[in-house]
């Protein structure tokens, strides 16, 4: 729920409608970041009412990371997501104008099928069976190269243990490369693999991040440019969406995205996009600056920067205005500040119960709880409920809760968590309002497992 009435951020909302207005040939890469919860999504979508697209003219495409099982698969995000079969006004009600990319997708889903029905057959362990097909999901295998590190821990099996995902990455990869499905073919010359379109397809299996960006830039070219092109029986025409002269790409959530799209952004697409016969503004919404990210942003993609906009929580008189906005009473604006530390999203959490009957109820603690966790991903989501249960969280503390080979691993997440870590604390700890209202709510889910791990966390401190 975003902050109500007019809490805005005047100067970012402005930098941004400049950035908007760029007409500039290539591409201009704006960066919003900042903690979970803190307004990114709310400050790009307050911006774009303000300064609508049709105005900029631009075509607006979007990725976000909020579907765990989507964000995993590589088409799912550009086919499903960024490349849609319907585009709203002022496109053409119905018309797809992707067909290269749909292409694409088709190739690759037909290759993926292939490698599951032999992968079925073959005598390897469910575990590595399934690891393989997530990384050809992900697009790692059909780009030429398996990351073997952990951060692909949810592009192989979310139920493994960090202790076998490398092993498990290896022999997954060994199996994928000795599969006949994605073998490449040379038994036919080069002239009739052409004709007869397998030299496409003998790309997609090698080289699947820059065939897809070709047919990504070939389909926005000719939406907003138009194209007119002759085979050999007929002239292939289409007509650009009216008004458009630009593109506007939007990431959020880019955290969850970028294992599965980072490298496919920064090697192939940008690169085509800055060649393109129309300008792009990307905006990236993620939680570290770009420049923080992955070193090839600052390699690749350096001189494409134009703004990184930082945000921070709201300070003491734009809280307590908001909260008065929203007519909440005097005597709780302060408390509600320092519970909040000026935090929007649980600012709008608060306003929301303090207007609502049974704020305390079930489903309203239900709501609290997916609404806290929703920037999580699911082992994340297991380890925060473990978490609220600790008066500090440190090495100490959650080596009883969890495997020693995933302690490192949980405290610096949540270090690195602003919006559920307590900002004014001593030591590492959950937000008190946070932890407060999660521990009602897992109470009420199982009080015989809330009392168990009350117990532990007293004896943990």
């Amino acid at each position: 729920m975003p902050p109500p009435d007019d809490a805005h951020r005047k100067s970012e909302t402005a930098r941004l409608l400049e950035l908007f207005q760029r007409s500039d040939p290539g591409v201009g890469i704006i960066g919003i970041s900042g903690p979970g919860g803190v307004g990114k999504s709310y400050l790009l979508n307050h911006a774009l009412d303000t300064q609508d697209t049709a105005s900029i003219r631009a075509l607006k495409l979007s990725v976000d990371g909020s579907s765990e099982q989507a964000r995993t698969d590589f088409f799912g995000l550009v086919d499903g997501q960024l490349a849609k079969p319907s585009l709203s006004p002022p496109a053409k009600p119905k018309h797809d104008y992707f067909p290269q990319v749909r292409r694409v997708a088709s190739i690759h889903r037909a290759l993926v099928d292939a490698v599951a029905a032999e992968l079925k057959a073959s005598g390897a362990p469910q575990e590595i069976k399934d690891a393989a097909l997530a990384l050809l999901r992900a697009g790692r295998r059909l780009n030429k190269a398996v990351p073997r590190t952990r951060e692909y821990l949810d592009l192989s099996n979310p139920n493994l243990k960090d202790s076998d995902v490398g092993q498990t990455l290896d022999e997954a990869w060994e199996l994928v490369t000795s599969l006949r499905a994605l073998r490449s073919s040379a038994v036919l010359p080069g002239p009739i693999r052409d004709v007869l379109g397998m030299t496409y397809k003998e790309r997609v299996k090698n080289d699947l991040y820059n065939v897809t960006a070709d047919a990504l830039v070939s389909d926005l070219s000719a939406a907003i440019s138009g194209y007119r092109k002759q085979d050999r029986f007929r002239i292939l025409t289409q007509e650009p969406i009216d008004g458009i002269d630009r593109l506007l790409l939007v990431f959020d959530d880019f955290e969850a995205l970028a294992p599965t799209l980072e490298e496919f952004l920064v090697g192939a697409l940008i690169p085509r996009l800055a060649d393109a016969p129309f300008p792009t503004t990307i905006v990236i919404l993620g939680r570290d600056d770009l420049d923080a990210m992955h070193p090839a942003w600052g390699q690749h993609c350096r001189k494409y920067i134009l703004d990184q906009i930082r945000l921070s929580p709201f300070g003491r008189e734009d809280a307590l205005n908001l909260l008065t906005r929203a007519g909440v009473p005097e005597e709780r604006r302060e408390e509600l500040y320092q519970a909040t530390q000026g935090f929007p999203f649980l600012l709008s959490l608060l306003i929301e119960e303090v207007g609502a009957e049974g704020a305390d109820s079930a489903l309203f603690l239900r709501k609290f709880f997916d609404r806290t966790t929703r920037w999580m991903s699911g082992r994340e989501r297991e380890w925060f409920v473990k978490v609220c249960y600790l008066d500090s969280v440190n090495t100490d503390t959650l080596g009883p809760l969890f495997p020693g080979e995933e302690v490192e691993k949980i405290q610096d997440w949540f270090e690195r968590e602003a919006s559920i870590r307590d900002p004014a604390a001593s030591v590492f700890r959950v937000r008190p309002l946070i932890r407060e209202k999660v521990l009602r709510y897992l109470e009420l889910r199982s009080p015989s497992k809330h009392r168990e791990m009350l117990d532990q966390g007293k004896k943990l401190g």
